[in-house]
């Protein structure tokens, strides 16, 4: 689709470690999964119970989850029967394409739970600032909303792609400069999209912990305590830490689209590394949620607690 790179490298998993490592992974993530509804339908307590918009975006997350752990499932099986018939079919690639939409999905959850815990704990003084903390539930769902038709219009470009390029001899080339045209445009709005998000949820998860500081050290100048900081910057923490996985995620995520649509090179040809990544992503934001969210945490406790009762 673009003028390729002459790099010759190849980099590629085995489909033994790929099962070995994707399969035990999405078993435990999706019961994960299920503990987290089952958490969010029956709280702990009347004061955990959780409001809009963060019923949503905890709600969002998990589905993304708990989707994007049976895709990989869907890509175990489409590899397994490709490899019994010998054949070579379009599934890696569009079950690949439906993991990276729904990742996309995602992190724009994860960026507005971030952003929705720095409007709940730092005070707004800009007037853009108590604008979003007074419409955060507005903001939440349209952007959702917007996120999910951008990414899906990404996923049947490159799907549109995949049918078509095998019979590019029956288009002429203006068809074909248009769809070079479109992909590279995607390519550089999710490249603007991963910076923007990656900004957005540092700097809000800064501020928040730069304002719990400061509030922290006037609570001792003035011996005076606040039972709800420690969760607050538990919160905080874990948000900077899901920045972080997700800064990983996506950078391996931009190697491969260059390395695909750049250069010639044999670059995950089978898509197993790209799937354990986004496999890991997922694993790694189900255990923020576990440590960071007071309604699952407070279960676990709970359920750890009756065991002993038991015994």
């Amino acid at each position: 689709m673009f003028d390729f790179i002459p790099w010759h490298f190849s980099i590629s998993m085995s489909r033994e470690a790929f099962q070995s490592v994707n399969v035990p992974l999405s078993v435990v993530s999706i019961l994960m999964d299920i503990f987290f509804v089952l958490c969010m339908r029956s709280p702990v307590s009347e004061q955990q119970r959780m409001k809009q918009p963060l019923n949503v975006l905890l709600g969002s997350l998990v589905g993304c989850n708990t989707a994007l752990h049976f895709f990989t499932f869907l890509f175990v099986l489409s590899d397994f029967t490709d490899s019994l018939l010998k054949s070579d079919s379009h599934g890696h690639f569009l079950t690949t394409q439906c993991l990276l939409l729904i990742m996309r999905a995602s992190v724009t959850s994860c960026l507005w739970l971030n952003v929705f815990y720095y409007c709940q704990i730092v005070p707004a003084q800009h007037p853009f600032l108590v604008l979003l903390k007074r419409k955060i539930r507005h903001f939440v769902y349209a952007a959702l909303i917007l996120d999910r038709f951008l990414f899906l219009e990404g996923f049947l470009l490159h799907v549109a792609s995949c049918v078509v390029s095998p019979c590019t001899d029956h288009y002429n080339s203006t068809n074909i400069n248009v769809a070079r045209d479109a992909l590279r445009t995607d390519i550089w709005l999710r490249l603007a999209y991963f910076l923007l998000s990656l900004c957005v949820m540092l700097a809000s998860s800064c501020a928040t912990i730069s304002y719990l500081k400061r509030h922290m050290k006037s609570m001792e100048t003035s011996c005076r305590s606040s039972p709800n900081v420690r969760s607050q910057m538990r919160v905080t923490i874990t948000g900077i830490v899901q920045t972080l996985i997700y800064l990983l995620c996506s950078v391996w995520l931009m190697l491969d689209d260059f390395a695909y649509y750049v250069t010639n090179a044999d670059f995950d040809k089978k898509a197993y590394i790209i799937c354990t990544v986004l496999s890991l992503y997922s694993f790694g934001t189900n255990i923020n949620l576990g440590v960071g969210q007071t309604v699952f945490r407070e279960q676990v406790i709970l359920i750890w607690q009756k065991r002993f009762l038991i015994f």
